[in-house]
Formats: C-alpha cells, sequence, structure tokens
C-alpha cells in the first residue's frame, strides 16, 4: 500500500501516524501526528501537487509552533513509518475547516 493510500485510510479511521519528512531542507527524523485532509493543490504558478494537512502532535520540527499544531505537507515528501490504530479515535484538532475552498480537490478529509 502506497503513502496515499494509508494517508486516506488513517484520515478514513481517524488514526495517528508516525511520518517522515523527506524534504532536503527539513529537519530528519520521525513526526507523529493525525492527517485530516489529502488534497490537490494549484501554486500560483500554476503547478498541481498533492499535500495533506496534519496536526502534528509531537516529534522533529522545524517550526516554532508548539503542538499540537495543525501543517501541511507535501505527499510525495512524505514517508509513513506506522499507523497507529489502538487507541480511540483522534480529536479533530480547532484549526480544521473541512469546508476550507482549499479542498475543493480533495482526496479524503476527516
Amino acid at each position: 500500500m502506497g503513502t496515499l493510500d494509508k494517508l486516506c485510510e488513517a484520515i478514513q479511521n481517524r488514526n495517528a501516524i508516525h511520518f517522515t519528512y523527506n524534504k532536503p531542507d527539513k529537519t530528519p527524523g520521525v513526526r507523529i501526528g493525525n492527517p485530516h485532509a489529502v488534497f490537490i493543490h494549484m501554486s500560483k504558478a500554476g503547478v498541481r501537487s498533492t499535500k495533506v494537512h496534519i496536526a502534528q502532535t509531537s516529534g522533529v520540527s522545524d517550526s516554532q509552533k508548539p503542538f499540537p499544531s495543525f501543517r501541511i505537507f507535501d505527499v510525495d515528501d512524505l514517508t509513513i513509518q506506522k499507523v497507529i490504530e489502538q487507541g480511540a479515535p483522534f480529536s479533530i484538532h480547532p484549526d480544521y475547516n473541512p469546508n476550507w475552498e482549499g479542498y475543493s480537490e480533495a482526496i479524503s478529509k476527516v
């Protein structure tokens, strides 16, 4: 099962994930979070890419934001290490807006 399929399944089941973000300019290491939506994003330059909104709860970070915080990642640069299937479904982050206009091409969302 590929990264996109794992993300969609984790979103539908509201399972947390352990993942790495493999961009060269990002701190290496495991991040932990709750994926809320996978969607197609169109940049101002007209480039389409697949993004995921994750409420990161712990792990390494390049941001100064405290955990949990709602963050965006490029799906192509993300590797899921583990899907946490035990326990209750994660709580939806207060910054998540399922009606956000950026989700017009949503692939999966809570």
